[in-house]
């Protein structure tokens, strides 16, 4: 019994700390899925961005840098961007948001929101240049700052889902 008890334990946590990339990697898969509304499929809004946002907060030893790869990499094969763009942008992300997670831990939702808004100006901003040099060719700029503001009004929901597996994580088995 008492091995039985320890396995499922070690279960139970196993599980419970895959659920940041977890949600990341179904947000990226999100993002690559084809709608029926008219030129929304060229305009998707950065999902991924959002929970790795919320991850390099509230749980950055759960969401490391080889996650932040692994799903940058894995949305940019997905949605077909220029391969390595998604994940410098992930990667960044998690770099600089990790060690200052004391900015946002412990404010209102709101100062993440904000956070989030101009994060996702600057990712916004970079990826059209970026896309513009590797494509040699300036892309619309409406697609993605459309992207990002539909990032921006999907952030809350993509905040909620993240903090109720949060409060998974907190519970113990």
């Amino acid at each position: 019994m008492l091995i039985e008890k320890t396995f499922r334990q070690k279960t139970s946590l196993a599980i419970r700390q895959t659920l940041p990339f977890v949600t990341a990697f179904v947000a990226a898969l999100l993002m690559a899925t084809q709608t029926h509304v008219p030129r929304l499929n060229s305009m998707m809004p950065m999902l991924s961005l959002g929970v790795v946002f919320f991850w390099s907060v509230h749980r950055p030893q759960l969401f490391g840098m080889g996650a932040a790869f692994v799903i940058g990499l894995l949305q940019d094969l997905v949605t077909g961007v220029p391969l390595g763009l998604g994940t410098l942008i992930l990667l960044l992300t998690r770099a600089i948001l990790a060690p200052q997670a004391r900015l946002f831990l412990g404010r209102p939702f709101v100062v993440h929101w904000w956070g989030f808004i101009l994060l996702s100006a600057a990712v916004a901003a970079v990826s059209w240049l970026v896309a513009a040099v590797v494509l040699g060719v300036l892309a619309p700029i409406h697609l993605v700052v459309m992207s990002a503001l539909l990032g921006v009004v999907a952030f809350p929901v993509t905040y909620g889902i993240c903090s109720l597996f949060e409060r998974l994580l907190a519970e113990e088995p």
